[in-house]
């Protein structure tokens, strides 16, 4: 039985246990075949816009390009659709449900690149084993 809760444009994520079940909404699941980086964006009142960036096969570790680029378009979407909202990332990648230091590279770069572009990332996740976990800026 599937318990996900569906989630849909202008839904409040109100605390940590919802955005949890936002993180597994965005991953289809908990136990991915490949690696994907989905992104999705709150508005200033934590709403969902309804926007969902899906990205295939993003590099083992982050790269200089990569966070340039994603960083782009994370400030992007909040200039234009969410002034003072935040985004929400999920890492999804096969494998064990141990946290690695690729996990806690792409949490910590990605971070840093957001707080360079001044977007507020609202939640960080790693879907894979069964699981879907957060990590924390003190993960990184």
């Amino acid at each position: 039985m599937d318990t996900t809760t569906a989630f849909g444009p202008g839904d409040q994520i109100a605390d940590d246990a919802e955005l949890l079940e936002l993180a597994l909404f965005l991953a289809g699941g908990a136990s991915p075949r490949r690696r994907a980086l989905t992104v999705t964006w709150l508005d200033a009142d934590d709403r969902l816009l309804g926007l969902a960036l899906p990205i295939d096969d993003p590099p083992v570790r982050p790269d200089g390009d990569s966070l340039a680029g994603l960083g782009a378009v994370l400030r992007g979407v909040i200039d234009d659709e969410a002034p003072g909202g935040c985004a929400v990332v999920v890492l999804e990648r096969p494998g064990d449900a141990t946290r690695t230091d690729d996990d806690r590279a792409w949490n910590r770069d990605l971070r840093a690149e957001a707080a360079v572009r001044e977007v507020r990332l609202r939640g960080f996740f790693v879907a894979a084993g069964g699981q879907v976990r957060p990590l924390a800026l003190d993960d990184a």
